[in-house]
């Protein structure tokens, strides 16, 4: 299962990391990551044209995607497109952070997993 990070990568610059999630099989019951914490978990909507300006994520998070479109912007200049099913690991808490908008004129639609710091 693949999910996309993004970190600062020490410059006070973001960047995207691509990276494969471990999954163990457990049978009938499929294949499963480890258990992670998660102190706390969030459904939110963005209104289509929604535009959240540059900013830092408070505390490490997944980012799911359940309907909509969004664009991101790192602070390396590179810009990504992701819709439904996309998982994404915003954990740049410092720097310039990322730039995060709507596309294709439609609610977006996301559950955010807070994560507990390593």
């Amino acid at each position: 299962m693949k999910i996309v990070l993004i970190r600062d990568r020490g410059d006070g610059k973001s960047s995207f990391f691509d990276e494969e999630l471990t999954l163990t099989d457990k049978g009938r019951f499929g294949r499963f990551s480890d258990l992670q914490e998660a102190p706390g978990v969030l459904f939110r909507e963005m209104d289509p044209d929604y535009d959240s300006g540059w900013h830092c994520v408070p505390n490490p998070l997944y980012l799911v995607i359940l309907r909509g479109e969004i664009e991101i912007e790192v602070g390396s200049g590179e810009v990504r497109r992701f819709g439904p099913g996309t998982i994404l690991r915003p954990e740049d808490d410092s720097g310039e952070g990322h730039r995060t908008r709507g596309l294709g004129g439609q609610i977006i639609s996301t559950v955010v997993v807070n994560l507990t710091r390593p």
